[in-house]
């Protein structure tokens, strides 16, 4: 009897889940010489936490507990998003981090999510502000369907969501 009450008292396993990287949707362009570097990168707090978070409705969210981040959302974001920038730009070294003193020659890009959510429908909205570190900044809005509202097909559209974000940043060549 004792065994089974200790059985029923233990947690599920907690699932963890990091972005991907893509490639590209279409042709890429070679890009101009010259190093990028990822500065400013600001989250919502909402979903800068380690469980995966899912909008149920306009007021109210849900944690996923047993559904996680591998590691700090905002440190999978910013390597998945240069990295996908990195395949979107040929030619053109992209760092994840500036770091304090960037090289003569190194372009800093400044990126504010202002959203990045999943809804329990399977939709996936990603709304930045983003531009070079002192200079004008460009809004974009992707919106991707999930197969499901499951955390991994979430997930997976949140990841096409940061590749899409990268092609129209690459497109741009503003940095």
């Amino acid at each position: 009897m004792a065994v089974l009450l200790l059985a029923g008292c233990q947690t599920p396993d907690s699932r963890l889940y990091t972005l991907s990287v893509l490639p590209p949707e279409g042709p890429v362009a070679a890009a101009a010489g010259g190093a990028l570097a990822l500065g400013a990168l600001e989250l919502p707090p909402l979903v800068d936490r380690p469980q995966i978070v899912r909008r149920i409705d306009p007021n109210r969210v849900e944690t996923l507990e047993f559904d996680r981040w591998a590691e700090p959302l905002a440190d999978g974001l910013r390597a998945t998003l240069a990295a996908d920038l990195a395949a979107r730009l040929p030619g053109r070294s992209v760092l994840p981090v500036a770091g304090s003193a960037p090289g003569a020659g190194t372009a800093v890009l400044s990126v504010t999510v202002l959203t990045f959510e999943s809804t329990a429908d399977g939709r996936v909205v990603l709304d930045a502000q983003w531009g070079p570190a002192n200079g004008p900044r460009r809004r974009d809005s992707v919106e991707i369907r999930a197969a499901n509202g499951e955390p991994a097909a979430l997930v997976a559209a949140m990841s096409r969501a940061v590749a899409a974000l990268a092609d129209r940043m690459a497109a741009t060549g503003r940095f």
